[in-house]
């Protein structure tokens, strides 16, 4: 719990380099620990902060799938999918939102990956 609240106090200081490698540096010490999913989800938003949008995408990925019904899977698969529509990425992104919306349906982030989807022009 120290190393991971250590890692968010860097994040909340702006220091996005150092707390992707805490957050980076925590997920591979305590793999599969309580705390590793919501690890790699703030990795994912201290890359997305250094305009690292694919190595963002795949550490919410590995958020996601290391914990795929936990706090922050919803916001996690939302930006999985937004990542991938900033990469190019249009069809996965468009299966990656409404994907979103099947697993998470009563929650705000489905909402939110539906507009993004309609902002895709997804079918």
């Amino acid at each position: 719990q120290t190393d991971f609240d250590r890692a968010k106090e860097v994040l909340g200081q702006g220091d996005f380099r150092g707390a992707a490698d805490l957050f980076a540096t925590f997920a591979q010490t305590y793999t599969g620990g309580p705390l590793t999913a919501q690890a790699q989800y703030y990795r994912g938003d201290a890359l997305e902060q250094l305009g690292e949008t694919s190595d963002a995408a795949r550490a919410w990925l590995e958020s996601f799938s290391g914990d795929m019904t936990g706090p922050v899977a919803p916001q996690a698969l939302l930006k999985v999918g937004k990542a991938l529509a900033t990469l190019g990425q249009g069809p996965e992104a468009c299966v990656t939102l409404q994907e979103v919306g099947v697993r998470f349906p009563a929650d705000p982030a489905a909402v939110e990956a539906a507009n993004a989807a309609l902002g895709l022009g997804c079918q």
